[in-house]
């Protein structure tokens, strides 16, 4: 810690008198604002002077209604920072990765912009935890912009010219002593300009600091080698290393360079002190409207010029209110008398709601009376109801804001209703517009710290701008087909610029986007096998996302990988050449099936055919088995009964004759041997495969088919013959069967 002599703390205690000094009337008007746009509306002398009158003071806020309408347009019109890569070592997919949720941030400094003329946000860096050596890049809200002091000689509207910044903020003192054990809690930072003079602040209990950032530049030279590469001399590699390398200096000038310093003091002593990474001041203004006069910037809101027609229709509607309020009730007109006895009836008549009122007919003299009758009050002044609406216009005029009551009323297309709206938004366009010159400065301090901070390999959390998370991996190193080693996603490298999209906010643009998108779906409908799932993910209705993945997941093109190393178009390519690939392999494969398909309906023709010839064979061979046994039983039988007859013949004829036994038993052995071989031979014709007939028809089923290609219509015509009765012959044997041939 340093001490008061530090040069630092006299410099910081003079830059703050001189930014007080230079800006102290734009901090007590934009204070004044401050309070008006709160409701604080009527002047002091002129409330209190009612206030002992009993007179009411009525504070109808119109201006925090037109407040919010500026507000709340830029809300659902947000500006979106976007990184452009300026050179080749530059990765467009690295410079997508600028993105911060900081919208609180932006939020507050833009109304108080709106309110009083400027506000601010800051942008710092933290460690990711307490037990990590990573840190992030943070923006963060000033909830007070009266806190800061920024450079008075800075002219961009960005603030990125300031050359100093001085913020205060009070802690207590137990958490003074707690962070800074060492310090001396007695030196509070006394210094401070209009606005950041609470009373609350200067408690005994309390301590006012303040962190104070400056610019040095030191005069150096800057060489240029002969590799192209750009060094400060201080920073370059001594002549014998780059004599080893073979580099050499070829150009060299003067030069200034800029260092941005930081520190935190006490109105005693240095409690930390830094160098800041960046080139830019991390301090950023946004501005409502700036005007200089002699020489002297003014700066305000939309509050300011309209203070005055505020305060008047405050006071006509007040004083309308309090003409009503104070008109005398209806009175009633009757003759003295008319009331006798029922005094308190009428007394009560304006107040209570009695069913009836009695009066008499006569006055206090015995003279006939009219009927009493109410007298009606004079009515408000039209006067003042028609300066309040008078009034009312004006305030509208002044801020630029008005009542869609007024514009032409009728049928009108929605392009005459948006063209009015674009140019109600147009009279205070400028309030945005300075925004997005805000923002951009901030994405150049983002840009400028990033290789700074994210310089190791890291998995970082990134927030699109459609509020969809993408976990993005950063200087990742890898191997390339060659072997050496390169780094994906290097952030360290490369140039960007900021640029702003501006125009309606995300939610905006997925309604205009379905509603453009409906009608060319009801035109095309093919054109919804190819972007559906875009439809339905750009609507809001629960389920509409389910539908979408759904949808998406039946279409190749809706795998396209837009952060991927490979461009879109020639994505969209291979998935159409892998769709078409597949196509054809399916028909392929429809194809084959259906040729296998043939071939076995082909197979199972012929086995058919094998079979009904093997069983047409086998009836055969059957019916012929049996015509041969009953053939051989006929003959058997003749057979024994010839030799039956003739043995009796014999017999008888021996008898007759008287012939000797030994010639008839002779005779009859011969015939015995005739018969064997008749019933020998006989029995040779059922054997089959003795029989010449049915190994010709074995043969005949045991050949292979002739005509293996034998189309469907022959098939069909011999299965319609074979399924047809054939004719029987007429059997060799009565009583026998036969076969079909």
């Amino acid at each position: 810690m340093t001490m008061a002599n530090d040069q630092r703390i006299q410099d910081a205690q003079k830059f703050l008198r001189y930014a007080n000094d230079a800006d102290s009337y734009n901090r007590q008007d934009a204070l004044d604002d401050l309070k008006f746009s709160s409701g604080d509306q009527w002047p002091v002398e002129v409330q209190n002077s009612r206030n002992l009158e009993a007179r009411p003071c009525l504070t109808i806020n119109k201006l925090d209604g037109f407040i919010r309408q500026v507000c709340n347009q830029q809300r659902q019109a947000r500006p979106r920072m976007k990184a452009h890569s300026m050179n080749s070592a530059a990765n467009a997919k690295v410079a997508d990765l600028v993105n911060s949720d900081a919208d609180t941030a932006y939020d507050t400094a833009f109304e108080f912009a709106v309110r009083m003329g400027w506000g601010y946000w800051r942008v710092v860096t933290d460690y990711v935890r307490e037990d990590s050596f990573d840190q992030e890049i943070y923006i963060k809200p000033i909830v007070n912009p009266f806190t800061v002091y920024l450079d008075p000689n800075s002219q961009m509207p960005d603030g990125s010219d300031a050359e100093s910044c001085l913020i205060t903020e009070v802690m207590s003192k137990k958490e003074f002593r707690a962070e800074y054990p060492n310090a001396d809690d007695g030196g509070n930072f006394n210094m401070r300009g209009t606005g950041d003079a609470d009373a609350d602040w200067v408690m005994k209990d309390d301590i006012r600091i303040a962190e104070w950032w400056y610019t040095e530049r030191k005069k150096t030279k800057l060489l240029m080698l002969s590799d192209s590469t750009q060094v400060y001399k201080d920073e370059a590699p001594s002549a014998e290393m780059m004599m080893a390398a073979g580099i050499e200096v070829v150009a060299e000038r003067e030069t200034m360079r800029k260092t941005i310093k930081w520190a935190k003091l006490t109105g005693l002593e240095i409690l930390e002190e830094s160098t800041w990474m960046g080139k830019h001041i991390p301090i950023v203004p946004v501005y409502g409207q700036q005007l200089t006069i002699d020489d002297k910037r003014k700066k305000y809101g939309i509050v300011r010029m309209a203070k005055d027609p505020q305060r008047m229709y405050n006071y006509w509607r007040t004083a309308l209110t309090e003409s009503v309020a104070l008109a005398p009730k209806a009175k009633w007109l009757l003759a003295e008398g008319q009331d006798e006895g029922h005094e308190n009836e009428w007394n009560l008549a304006n107040i209570k709601a009695t069913p009836v009122l009695r009066y008499k007919q006569k006055d206090i003299e015995g003279q006939p009376a009219p009927v009493p009758v109410r007298l009606q009050p004079e009515p408000p002044a039209a006067g003042i109801i028609e300066a309040t609406s008078a009034i009312n216009n004006d305030l509208q005029t002044v801020v630029g804001i008005f009542d869609p009551n007024m514009m032409a009323q009728g049928n009108q297309s929605g392009k005459a209703i948006r063209g009015q709206q674009m140019q109600i938004d147009m009279s205070n366009f400028h309030y945005y517009d300075n925004l997005t010159r805000s923002l951009k400065q901030t994405g150049r301090i983002i840009l400028d710290l990033i290789p700074k901070i994210y310089d190791k390999e890291r998995v970082m959390r990134i927030i699109g701008y459609d509020n969809q998370p993408e976990m993005v991996t950063i200087n990742q190193r890898a191997v390339d087909e060659s072997g050496a080693e390169k780094i994906l996603n290097d952030v360290t490298v490369g140039e960007y610029d900021v640029y702003m999209d501006t125009g309606p906010g995300y939610q905006s643009k997925r309604q205009e986007a379905v509603e453009s998108m409906i009608p060319l779906i009801q035109a095309n409908p093919e054109l919804f096998q190819a972007a559906g799932d875009l439809i339905f993910r750009n609507m809001d209705f629960p389920g509409a996302d389910v539908i979408a993945d759904r949808l998406a997941a039946m279409n190749p093109l809706a795998q396209i990988d837009e952060k991927a190393d490979i461009p879109p178009q020639v994505q969209m390519q291979l998935m159409a050449s892998q769709k078409m690939v597949a196509d054809m392999q399916q028909q392929i494969a429809a194809l084959t099936m259906n040729l296998q398909h043939q071939t076995d309906v082909q197979k199972m023709k012929e086995e058919g055919q094998t079979k009904r010839k093997l069983m047409d064979v086998t009836s055969r061979a059957y019916n012929t088995e049996t015509i041969n046994e009953a053939k051989v039983n006929q003959t058997n039988m003749k057979s024994i009964t010839d030799q039956n007859r003739t043995e009796l013949d014999a017999i008888t004829k021996l008898l007759l004759k008287g012939m000797d036994s030994r010639a008839l038993q002779q005779e009859m052995n011969r015939r015995d041997a005739e018969q064997g071989q008749v019933a020998a031979f006989a029995e040779s014709e059922v054997n089959m495969n003795e029989s010449p007939f049915l190994q010709q028809e074995m043969a005949i089923a045991q050949e292979p088919m002739t005509n293996p290609a034998m189309d469907d219509q022959m098939i069909a015509q011999f299965a319609a013959q074979e399924m047809q009765p054939q004719p029987l012959e007429q059997p060799a044997i009565p009583g026998v069967p036969m076969g079909p041939r």
